[in-house]
């Protein structure tokens, strides 16, 4: 074989597929603010920055809401002037806040805003960068990438708590109910046993979708590991919630696998708890909703089962 040359692989311009790269995002010079949380509980979250006036803090009607103690109702401001030049585009002002505002390490009343610059507020620190659509597109599939379980494409269990805990203060403030479901799948172990363990995994992939479609309208669901999936439904009481449980639990107790040799089929158990009644803080909360996901796999399996007080000594600790 000749230097330079690749034997077997020859190729010339024919193989070659012309592309139309007109003026989409890759051509695009248009820019945007973000601020990415690089420190803090809600670490990846994304908030854009746009024109105009631009309120942070953790009011409900704060454009840009970190619900974080350590940051005051109304924080701070990005003020954002898109027709100025680049250097004065973005100017923050701290909002006479408990804890602060800084940039960089420094505290500040009032400064202007580049690309690159560390943003703190309270204890969450920031990084605003200056992005277009093309980086925008790249942020969140690698965020998607992070966040999701590949398979089941199912949140994954860190980033439904960061959702679950402003959920759960969104509750508190407008006085309303919140559920959480816990939910084990019945009888997976046999068919992994019979049919392996690819048709097991197609089983979750299944139900999972079963779960996210039950769920979504309204509520979040999660992967919790393994076979197990939770979720959180908003302004829902113990009674919808299991409405909610019960129309989810026939569904999967219906599903079949598409081939016709494998007889064994599924259930799934479901545990629920109401905030406030049974915990007011998450983890007691979710950890109710596992104990009477418990007390239903000890009647039977496939079947709802609501939390009370009965069960405080039933189950694990998630």
């Amino acid at each position: 074989m000749q230097e330079g040359s690749f034997e077997g692989c020859e190729m010339d311009d024919r193989d070659t597929v012309r592309i139309d790269f007109g003026t989409g995002e890759f051509g695009s010079s248009e820019k945007a603010g973000l601020l990415q949380v690089i420190r803090g509980a809600d670490i990846g979250s994304e908030y854009e920055v746009k024109p105009g006036n631009n309120i942070i803090g953790r009011q409900k009607d704060a454009n840009i809401r970190i619900n974080n103690k350590s940051i005051s109702r109304r924080h701070a401001q990005i003020v954002c002037k898109p027709e100025d030049p680049p250097e004065k585009r973005y100017t923050l002002y701290d909002l006479q806040s408990t804890n602060g505002t800084r940039i960089n390490g420094h505290p500040i009343e009032c400064a202007p805003l580049r690309d690159g610059d560390r943003v703190q507020f309270g204890s969450v620190v920031c990084k605003f960068m200056e992005i277009d659509a093309l980086e925008r597109s790249y942020l969140r599939e690698l965020k998607k990438m992070i966040e999701y379980d590949k398979q089941t494409e199912l949140l994954q269990l860190k980033p439904f708590y960061q959702k679950l805990e402003p959920a759960l203060a969104d509750a508190e403030s407008n006085g309303r109910s919140l559920s959480i479901l816990m939910m084990d799948l019945d009888g997976l172990k046999k068919i992994n046993d019979i049919h392996g363990h690819l048709v097991g995994t197609h089983y979750i992939i299944e139900i999972a979708r079963i779960v996210h479609e039950e769920l979504s309208p309204f509520g979040v669901a999660a992967l919790y590991g393994g076979d197990e999936f939770i979720g959180y439904l908003p302004n829902s009481d113990k009674a919808s919630a299991q409405e909610t449980a019960e129309r989810l639990r026939m569904r999967v107790d219906d599903f079949r696998f598409p081939e016709k040799e494998i007889q064994q089929r599924v259930t799934i158990s479901i545990g629920i708890a109401e905030y406030p009644s049974d915990a007011l803080e998450m983890m007691p909360l979710v950890a109710n909703a596992d104990k009477a996901l418990y007390v239903a796999k000890g009647r039977g399996k496939n079947c709802v089962v609501a939390y009370d007080p009965s069960m405080a000594d039933s189950g694990r600790k998630p």
